[in-house]
């Protein structure tokens, strides 16, 4: 199992983020699990860095202001926060910025309330394409961040202003929809105001929540003192998390994490951008294809949080096929010894990929062939370990196709017989370097 440990501050600044440069830093609070490694990633145009949690230092993000204004370069990293904060479902609050020649975060007091893990899945990052998208994803991020509900409820009720600026609308989709969020918390509290003979749900979170939170001249008033008004809106705020991420999703257009996992169209997305839809249609409706021409790249097969995999690096594509819906395709390693084969299937939107029977190699007596049948089995415990597979573009490094974590059906892993197999190869691969193969 992978042991995390935390760096520090010197351990953590490598790489890229040991370049001397003008560095906008954002220090947050969130209760994201933040990984011990740096991250890169881009986004809208630029190219943000996720700094591991160290020892002594807040979580936090960075970018290169290069020659850009201090306050655009906020409001970047500010936008990148609010879309990591919808893929991982929680909040993220800056604490600061900082703006140095090396990407240092402030120190933080203590250890309450973090939690360390290898990375973030980033796969998904929703890029608004208007201003209401990005507010309502701002005032998201800014509701699941805060930890006073009164604020956190008056955040998630501005979404739901952004997605129906007219209040009778607001009400009406309200009542047509409360029993649709997806969070129990929120359904179990709905329950509760129908026990308690509140009909109008709607009328009912917006006067005695909304303006009760937001105004102190009308009545009823929400009391910072009064035990029963804090809890009261405690108790209902996950209804208006639940309802403002439903707005965010069908009425502002931004895709939930579940949504897109239920989907699964990433296990295919950047393979359809190297083939001709027209192709993809035809495949899909099973019409005759005479000839066609398919760009297919040579790739890297790898598993998330894994080493990569030698033999399994710009593997070139040799021959397709087409069978009831799917697009047959077999790669070879450049020494053309192992064989991998992939289903791209378009009807399903999956990615098909079988372990026990598609890799597969040649053995030629060289300690070159005994490494790579230690390197494919090393693959393979690690897939069966639910292991996540990625498909990138060898050149460019594009994520062609992923598929989440295998969970095995009707097989129990025997990893020490793998382990043993490993050790075999290399073995093998030492006993032939000595004699000379």
């Amino acid at each position: 199992m992978l042991k995390l440990e935390t760096p520090s501050l010197e351990q953590a600044l490598v790489g890229e983020l040991a370049e001397t440069g003008d560095w906008i830093v954002a220090n947050l609070e969130t209760a994201i699990s933040w990984p011990v490694t740096y991250q890169k990633h881009e986004y809208a145009g630029r190219t943000f860095f996720i700094i591991p949690l160290t020892t002594d230092r807040c979580p936090a993000v960075a970018l290169k202001r290069e020659g850009d204004s201090t306050a655009n370069c906020r409001s970047a990293l500010l936008q990148f926060l609010s879309a990591v904060s919808w893929s991982q479902s929680a909040g993220v609050i800056v604490r600061s910025f900082d703006n140095d020649s090396r990407p240092r975060p402030r120190l933080r007091g203590g250890d309450f309330g973090l939690s360390i893990t290898a990375d973030l899945n980033l796969n998904y990052l929703p890029e608004p394409t208007d201003a209401r998208q990005a507010l309502g994803l701002a005032l998201m991020r800014e509701g699941r961040g805060l930890n006073h509900p009164a604020y956190a409820f008056l955040s998630f009720f501005r979404v739901l202003e952004v997605a129906f600026p007219q209040g009778k609308e607001q009400q009406q989709w309200v009542a047509d929809n409360i029993e649709r969020i997806s969070n129990h918390d929120g359904l179990r509290a709905f329950a509760k105001l129908s026990e308690a003979g509140i009909e109008d749900v709607g009328a009912h979170l917006y006067h005695s929540g909304r303006m009760a939170i937001a105004h102190a001249r009308f009545d009823p008033v929400i009391n910072p003192d009064d035990a029963s008004d804090y809890d009261r809106i405690a108790g209902e705020l996950p209804i208006v998390c639940g309802l403002a991420e439903l707005a965010i999703e069908e009425i502002l257009g931004i895709k939930t994490r579940s949504t897109i996992y239920r989907e699964h169209r990433y296990e295919l997305a950047g393979f359809r951008q190297r083939i001709d839809a027209n192709l993809v249609a035809a495949i899909i409706a099973g019409t005759p294809i005479e000839s066609c021409v398919i760009d297919l790249p040579c790739i890297d097969v790898e598993i998330r949080r894994r080493n990569p995999y030698a033999p399994l690096k710009a593997m070139v594509p040799v021959d397709v096929s087409i069978n009831a819906g799917t697009l047959d395709v077999e790669f070879r390693s450049a020494d053309g010894s192992i064989a991998l084969h992939f289903g791209l299937d378009f009807v399903e939107e999956r990615l098909r990929f079988a372990w026990g029977t598609g890799i597969g190699s040649a053995d030629d007596g060289t300690s070159a062939s005994a490494e790579n049948g230690a390197e494919l089995i090393r693959f393979i415990r690690d897939y069966i370990g639910n292991g996540e597979l990625h498909v990138y573009d060898s050149e460019s490094r594009q994520l062609l196709g992923r598929v989440d974590a295998f969970i095995p059906e009707n097989y129990m892993a025997d990893h020490e017989r793998l382990e043993a197999q490993i050790a075999y190869w290399e073995s093998e691969a030492a006993r032939r370097r000595d004699a000379g193969g």
